[in-house]
């Protein structure tokens, strides 16, 4: 629609002349209208934002950038920013002063392959059991980087690097099929869902 193509169009002059934005993140509500998230005043939150890249993910459009409030990169679906301007007054923050650069430039194809579903959390080492039917979509939606460290007929244990909150929806998303091995804290939570899946039925 007009609305994204005008989004895209501020946000690419925003990222190519290094400069801070401002917009509203909206979300729809039960009247299947769009409503901007609030602030603690009770009016539309602004959003002051270092935009670095635009990327499409699963027929979606991205903004990686980060939230001037904090030291990290976040993730914002395009078709939900409004009222978006440029502020001409504000230099972008660097990339390289970030905490998830560890002093280095943005690389999209290393963030991609740890940020399957453009969740914003930390990455860390995971481990998880998978059904042997499942190595082609796990090099679909990981890459060929993921290691293969055990191969049995009823199962496939599977070593890589991706966001915390990535890994667990990927989990929930094909459960029983995926069981996460490591690290404990995903195991712990993994529990606790499945926990509160089975009284929810019960109930």
């Amino acid at each position: 629609n007009k609305q994204l193509f005008y989004t895209i169009q501020i946000l690419d002059e925003a990222i190519s002349n290094e400069r801070q934005v401002s917009f509203h993140y909206v979300n729809y509500g039960t009247d299947k209208k769009n409503h901007p998230k609030l602030g603690e005043d009770g009016n539309p939150k602004d959003y002051i934002i270092n935009p670095y890249q635009m990327v499409a993910k699963d027929g979606k459009y991205y903004l990686i950038c980060n939230n001037d409030d904090y030291n990290i990169l976040s993730n914002y679906r395009i078709d939900r920013i409004a009222d978006i301007r440029i502020l001409e007054d504000k230099k972008r923050k660097p990339f390289s002063k970030l905490k998830d650069a560890n002093g280095d430039r943005f690389n999209l194809g290393e963030y991609m392959k740890t940020h399957i579903k453009m969740y914003a959390s930390g990455d860390c080492h995971v481990r998880f059991k998978i059904t042997p039917v499942m190595v082609s979509d796990i090099i679909d939606v990981f890459g060929k980087d993921v290691r293969f460290e055990e191969e049995t007929d009823k199962y496939v244990i599977v070593s890589t690097r991706v966001t915390e909150s990535a890994m667990i929806q990927f989990a929930k998303s094909y459960s029983p099929d995926v069981v996460i091995l490591e690290p404990q804290r995903l195991v712990d939570e993994m529990k606790d869902w499945a926990k509160k899946v089975k009284k929810a039925y019960e109930g």
